[in-house]
């Protein structure tokens, strides 16, 4: 009799792999550096007798970042904001210094206002937004009741948040904290190695390729790497060039994956004649250079004497071809600016970055701001209580700080559970340890475990929300001051205020309009056929980086959200909508690709009748009449493109391509179309 041996997972072993994967690797440098920079900042604050040195200790805590760039970045963002927001305070106290209420509304109006432009904004700029709308909030109502103490209030803050910043850029630039452009390298390195491969197996129709799915899948990898473009500025010497270059890197790589796309939609559904599959098969020997025209004049001139004339098959092939090679070579040019500071040339045009601003959502998020800050304060102010106006500013700050989240529930739920234990790990700290050192090194024993422990939460997803309001606001729990106060009354009374603020913040980020992924998903499919309507009467933005880069964030976006929501349940119909919507994205900018090349054509005599008449066909005639007119009119370029001159015939070939591929969508996307009313006053 044999045995077989079965491999049993014991719940010992999970605990283990959990314990494990929860110790990410390099926490305990990140938490070095942080209380390195924490102990800094504190001895500098004690020395130079700052008020409430527990600030300083707070800014370092918030500008918490493993990598350097972005501890810098956020550094810088936050002396704007923190400058920004104390002027608006002091001309609010000036202004409205004897009524409450004035006062109470002008804060809750620039608290909503800095949330609707701290929702546009990206990364740490979204940040600096919306810290200069809670400093309004920490000045003006913490001493609403002392207004004219607004001034020295405003000094104070500003120096211990510049004690902060110095205290974290000197620990970033003198230890050995890992740089954002490194790891941006290597991961746009990584990258393009993939997407280098896909277009290989693209343009050979041979080989297996991805899917449509599986290639918008690796489109949003790439376009991922965004927010960490910003950020190298500030590591690299002509950070702002080599910014740019890294921005043509990432849309070079997604334009060549959406090529790889259409290439592998016109291997399915067309047939190419010989001559150009032997010509656009491998790009082992194919022209070099970031200019789709000139690859294409170049792939033109290799054709044989005795090929026949063009399809309108063979057109599109050509032009997908050029456009992918192109977009390849732009893609390794802004890497190697990115590495070596290497001038741009032609390809700067690329390094107009835009992405795709959800005005509905701002909107929505400057609301909340504007009708939670003022049931807070009607709640807090109309209590009477002395220590009623601290705890609304914690309210505001902790407004400001989770509305513009992604998950903005899950930032209220770590809120009620970091306020609570923030408390009590000061209450142990303040009741039970702090008698007993009396001196700095002690102190610095002490905030290590500290810091260690909250590092260890901030660099864990799964925690994240709640280390950074654990370890942010343990020192405001603290109260650490120039001399410490040791009565447990004032201690309770005033995190009673504390842990009430924090409780009535986190059930309006949880119950009151939290971002759903439908809803975004929704106001995304929903720009994205307006973006068309538009297209379709050739109102959009002509074709250029600021239009696909605002694309590919939208698919990038659109396709975060369909892997949420497809593990909620529903997962096919969540990619279904997903694909379609792609394809409608890209017709719109295959639509402003055409509108681009028949401005070209308008250029030569030969072409300016036919491309006008075009052009006025695209604007006028019903959707489903075009998609049967589209053919004709590429036929009809393709007869101009006989004529002797090559340049007007390298445009006509260039637009019957962009006419067979709007054709080609148009056919793809009827049903869509007509499903979601794109275009109805056109049918």
């Amino acid at each position: 009799m044999t045995h077989v041996k079965h491999n049993h997972v014991t719940m010992a072993d999970q605990l283990w792999r959990k314990t494990r994967a929860f110790f990410q690797p390099g926490w305990w440098s990140f938490g070095l550096r942080i209380w390195a920079a924490l102990m800094l900042s504190l001895i500098v604050a004690f020395w130079a007798q700052i008020d409430s040195p527990a600030s300083a200790a707070v800014t370092v805590m918030l500008l918490a970042q493993p990598l350097r760039g972005q501890a810098l970045s956020k550094a810088f963002y936050r002396v704007v904001g923190t400058l920004i927001g104390g002027v608006v305070a002091l001309c609010l106290v000036s202004m409205f210094g004897q009524e409450r209420q004035l006062l109470l509304g002008g804060c809750a109006v620039w608290m909503a206002i800095c949330a609707y432009v701290g929702t546009l904004r990206r990364g740490f700029r979204a940040y600096g937004a919306l810290l200069s709308g809670y400093v309004v909030a920490l000045i003006a109502i913490s001493h609403i009741d002392a207004p004219q103490n607004a001034f020295h209030v405003t000094v104070a803050r500003v120096s211990t948040v510049m004690i902060g910043v110095a205290s974290i850029a000197t620990v970033a630039l003198l230890s050995g904290t890992p740089h954002v452009w490194q790891k941006l390298t290597r991961s746009l390195q990584k990258t393009a190695a993939e997407v280098r491969q896909e277009t290989h197996l693209a343009l050979d129709d041979n080989a297996p390729t991805l899917t449509s799915l599986e290639t918008i899948a690796l489109s949003s990898t790439v376009f991922s790497l965004a927010s960490q473009v910003h950020d190298t500025r500030t590591e690299l010497t002509k950070g702002r060039l080599r910014s740019k270059g890294a921005q043509v890197c990432l849309i070079g790589m997604v334009t060549a994956l959406s090529c790889c796309r259409s290439l592998l939609a016109l291997m399915r559904h067309a047939t190419v004649s010989p001559a150009v599959m032997a010509l656009t098969r491998s790009d082992i020997h194919a022209p070099s250079g970031t200019d789709r025209t000139a690859i294409m004049t170049e792939l033109l001139k290799r054709l044989p004497p005795d090929a026949t004339k063009l399809s309108r098959a063979d057109a599109w092939r050509l032009e997908r071809t050029a456009s992918l090679i192109a977009s390849r070579h732009s893609s390794r040019m802004g890497l190697n600016t990115l590495l070596k500071a290497s001038p741009l040339g032609t390809t700067k045009a690329m390094s107009q970055f835009a992405f795709h601003p959800d005005k509905v959502a701002a909107l929505i998020n400057a609301i909340r701001v504007l009708l939670c800050f003022s049931a807070a304060a009607a709640l807090f102010i109309g209590s009477g209580l002395p220590s009623a106006s601290t705890a609304l500013s914690q309210c505001a700050m902790l407004l400001c700080l989770g509305i513009t989240q992604p998950d903005s529930a899950a930032f209220g739920r770590g809120i009620l559970i970091g306020t609570p234990l923030g408390i009590l790990t000061a209450g142990i700290t303040s009741f039970f340890i702090l008698p007993h050192v009396g001196t700095m090194v002690g102190m610095s024993i002490i905030m290590l475990f500290q810091v260690m422990f909250s590092c260890l939460l901030i660099i864990n997803p799964a925690t994240t929300a709640m280390g950074s309001h654990y370890a942010a606001f343990f020192f405001v729990f603290l109260g650490l001051n120039n001399h410490h106060d040791y009565n447990l009354l004032s201690f309770v009374d005033r995190n009673t205020f504390y842990l009430c603020a924090g409780g009535i913040t986190a059930f309006f980020l949880i119950l009151f309009l939290p971002p759903r992924p439908r809803r975004t998903r929704f106001r995304i499919t929903l720009s994205i056929a307006r973006e068309l309507e538009r297209q379709f009467s050739f109102m959009s933005p002509s074709f250029t980086a600021a239009l696909l880069s605002r694309k590919y964030d939208r698919l990038h976006q659109l396709y975060t959200l369909t892997q949420t929501i497809s593990r909620e349940g529903k997962g096919k119909a969540a990619w279904r909508i997903c694909e379609r919507f792609t394809n409608l994205a890209d017709l719109t900018t295959a639509l402003a690709r055409l509108e681009l090349d028949l401005k070209m054509a308008r250029q030569y005599p030969s072409l300016t009748t036919l491309a006008d008449t075009i052009q006025t066909n695209l604007t006028r005639m019903t959707l489903f009449s075009l998609e049967d007119h589209l053919p004709l009119m590429a036929e009809k370029m393709l007869m101009q493109a006989q004529a002797p001159d090559d340049q007007a015939h390298v445009t006509a070939v260039l637009c019957a391509a962009g006419l067979e591929e709007v054709h080609f969508l148009l056919q793809q996307n009827r049903s869509a179309l007509r499903h979601y009313g794109i275009g109805r006053r056109r049918w």
